[in-house]
């Protein structure tokens, strides 16, 4: 990172620390690096029946244009920690001792295709796909061990200064505890950027999934409300968290650093002359 510092250039699409998707895709040859950590207070896992404060040390994603109309995406989390306040009736018994419990994070592999560039009468539209691997497991009691799918088509449009996201989609999850069985959600994300002034954005959002009540398959819904901030070759970010849903958290707050440089360069096709 210290040697790829002197080759930054401030990216026009924004996304730390919002859930919600932008349209507009990283330019080809380009790789943006996006780490931070997260503290959610009262976070309830409905399979494990575990209650208690989750610090996330490590929510890192990777984008990568690799091609005009294609961005590839990695994300995870490096380290998940909980702290357990409170312990229900288990549907999975996790298999740990003490009051504290830790597991790497899910990983996520996403591929973004941009369909329209955003124009004075229409928005930009893009349609991202994404597999959710399953690395966390159910004996700490963080994961499902279920490999899940999602699908969204992603709006963005410029009204005025301000930057409106909106996203809709599907998520295939696999059920943790009924075999050869499977909730389908509908996913949706609404966001709004506000520049306040040359380098600082007010950012706002709401996101989650909605569906039938299945256990290890639960809707959510979260609000985050916070800031971004260009300076030395980087953008800082910071968000509180709000969770509207029983297995969301009850409050929390995110920060976070985004870095973006050219890794490689689009491959020119040489013209021919008659």
């Amino acid at each position: 990172m210290a040697v790829l510092l002197g080759s930054g250039i401030p990216s026009l699409a924004q996304q730390r620390p919002l859930k919600t998707d932008d349209a507009d895709i990283v330019p080809t040859g380009r790789v943006r690096l996006e780490f931070g950590v997260e503290f959610l207070q009262g976070q309830r896992f409905s399979l494990s029946g575990l209650e208690g404060d989750l610090t996330r040390l490590g929510v890192a994603d990777v984008h990568v244009g690799v091609g005009e109309y294609a961005e590839f995406q990695i994300s995870g989390v490096v380290q998940d920690f909980l702290s357990v306040s409170r312990r229900t009736p288990a549907a999975i018994e996790p298999n740990f001792a003490g009051d504290a419990t830790s597991d790497v994070g899910d990983l996520v592999l996403a591929t973004k295709l941009k369909l329209m560039p955003e124009r004075k009468n229409h928005p930009g539209v893009a349609f991202k796909f994404a597999v959710q691997l399953p690395n966390a497991s159910n004996e700490s009691g963080l994961g499902t061990d279920e490999t899940n799918f999602f699908a969204s088509l992603l709006l963005a449009k410029h009204v005025g200064r301000a930057h409106f996201l909106g996203n809709l989609g599907l998520a295939i999850l696999g059920s943790p505890v009924a075999p050869n069985s499977q909730a389908d959600l509908l996913t949706y994300g609404v966001a709004i950027l506000v520049p306040v002034r040359r380098k600082i954005h007010l950012v706002g959002e709401i996101h989650g999934r909605q569906g039938p009540e299945r256990l290890g398959n639960e809707s959510q819904s979260q609000v985050r409300l916070g800031a971004q901030v260009q300076a030395g070759g980087l953008r800082w970010d910071v968000a509180g968290i709000a969770g509207l849903k029983k297995f969301d958290p009850d409050s929390g707050l995110t920060v976070g650093i985004t870095y973006e440089f050219q890794a490689f360069n689009r491959k020119r096709v040489p013209r021919t002359t008659k």
